[in-house]
């Protein structure tokens, strides 16, 4: 079997069609920019009907500039707007923070700089931040999450809950395990899920308790965004192992199913130390570092994605399926009399080629890992079209 790359001109057809920030590409769509300059490590939460990011802080071979701006994002207008600067850590901003988003308020506290032990409660309807008292532990470099309108933050291996409403916390049976630097959470259907490391726990809030779930498949080890919609989970970006390693990766976590699926690579640039919220079951997601501060803004929409893998944008009449697959993949034309398909993988690493006989052939598993493949059709050394499948 050859081994060789994806040719270098359909790496940039892919990347020029990455960029076009007027149509969906696999689920994402390019919108405005953060409202300020890019960071990493900062917040990203939803009240609401809006998203709110700020905070973070920039460092490159410079001093570290650490962020108390505070900014609001509306889906319907897709418009930023600068609100009060955060008032914890003596007004001097914060980053590596725990952030809280509910329903009518925002909770925010600790962080990289200690020092403030305080939660500050921010309150969309007057544009204010009040101080809430002293937390249990300076929480920093995790990701907490939300349930039925309490907040979880995790240490070490004790998880906190906090209520609102008494403005209170209280202590949790111990987790299982010890929560891994710049994990990540979601929730769907009322249910916490972390992320640390490579391993994935859920919550039961009734019963307190923690069960394991299927192991991130992914290379993303920490540093990654997490949000949720229509009841799925997912991981985006974040680094293996060392912070150079920066990646670009999309996964899918289904609890009804336990399993993973890895989707198409993020369209934008590989990252880490981002952020992302969900509002109205579209996911947001942006800023972040891989030694360059990023001030893009995406939306993320779960339900576009399969309908963009399985579109054909070409004047060649082909079609292919199932997508996803569990077992093959079958090509075929009512047209193209002979053609051949060869299969990449996400990085453009040549897997095999077919041949097609009586216009069709057919890719069989075979072990090959879940995941988001390429496949590119081509006819007399020409290539007439490039698409991508996912198996799960």
């Amino acid at each position: 079997m050859k081994k060789h790359l994806l040719p270098s001109v359909l790496l940039v057809l892919l990347f020029l069609g990455a960029q076009n920030a007027s149509a969906s590409i696999y689920g994402w769509v390019q919108k405005a920019n953060f409202g300020a300059q890019g960071r990493h490590r900062g917040t990203g939460i939803a009240i609401g009907n809006r998203g709110y990011m700020g905070l973070g802080h920039y460092n490159g071979a410079g001093p570290n500039i650490v962020m108390k701006d505070w900014w609001e994002y509306d889906p319907a207008t897709n418009a930023w707007t600068q609100r009060a600067d955060y008032i914890g850590n003596n007004g001097n901003g914060n980053y590596a923070s725990l952030a809280l988003g509910m329903d009518q308020y925002g909770y925010v506290g600790g962080g990289q700089s200690g020092g403030d032990l305080n939660l500050y409660r921010y309150d969309p309807s007057t544009n204010s931040w009040t101080a809430m008292g002293a937390m249990p532990a300076n929480f920093v470099n995790n990701e907490g999450f939300v349930l039925n309108n309490k907040g979880y933050a995790m240490s070490g291996s004790t998880l906190r809950e906090y209520d609102p409403a008494t403005n209170s916390w209280t202590q949790k049976n111990a987790m299982p395990f010890s929560v891994w630097t710049w994990n990540s959470s979601f929730v769907v259907d009322g249910k916490g899920y972390v992320k640390s490391s490579n391993s994935l726990w859920e919550y039961k809030p009734l019963l307190d308790q923690w069960v394991i779930r299927a192991s991130f498949p992914g290379l993303t080890s920490g540093g990654a965004a997490a949000f949720a919609q229509y009841n799925k989970g997912y991981i985006i970006c974040g680094y293996a192992g060392s912070l150079a390693l920066v990646q670009s990766e999309v996964w899918e976590f289904d609890p009804a199913l336990n399993t993973w699926t890895q989707l198409p690579d993020f369209p934008g640039t590989s990252r880490r130390f981002c952020s992302g919220f969900t509002v109205n079951n579209r996911s947001y997601f942006g800023i972040g570092t891989n030694g360059t501060n990023f001030n893009d803004f995406w939306e993320f929409n779960g339900s576009d994605i399969y309908a963009d893998l399985n579109s054909i944008d070409s004047d060649v009449q082909f079609s292919f399926g199932p997508n996803p697959s569990v077992d093959y993949i079958r090509f075929s034309s009512e047209e193209l009399k002979d053609f051949s398909v060869r299969i990449y993988t996400m990085s453009g690493q040549f897997i095999t080629e077919l041949e097609a006989q009586n216009s069709q052939c057919e890719l069989q598993r075979d072990g090959m890992p879940s995941g988001t493949y390429i496949f590119e059709v081509r006819q007399d050394d020409r290539s007439l079209l490039t698409k991508r499948f996912i198996f799960n």
